[in-house]
């Protein structure tokens, strides 16, 4: 029980976490899309920084954040998954001390 707990925690931390991902890339493309097509971009990868166009930035951003669409909705499964393992077992445990 205290397994499932935890798990459906840290479930629920990926859940914010993809969907503010989402929501970041979302502001970012909203705020590239204001920019000319000629505009420079440069993507932070490790220790350097590489140049991209404008399309593909945005391409970058929208595959990301379908991903983490994806992934969120994968933890919204596992989380209800979760949710009905966690109250199964309270209410065996409830059954067991009833029974005692």
């Amino acid at each position: 029980m205290v397994d499932a707990r935890s798990r459906l925690q840290i479930t629920e931390m990926q859940i914010r976490t993809h969907s503010i991902a989402v929501k970041k890339n979302e502001l970012t493309t909203g705020e590239i899309d204001k920019l000319e097509d000629s505009s420079r971009m440069f993507r932070g990868v490790g220790r350097m920084f590489m140049l991209e166009s404008k399309a593909e930035t945005v391409e970058r951003l929208a595959t990301e954040s379908e991903e983490s669409k994806s992934s969120g909705a994968t933890c919204q499964k596992e989380k209800a998954y979760l949710q009905r393992t966690y109250k199964e077992s309270e209410e065996a445990l409830r059954e067991l001390l009833r029974n005692r």
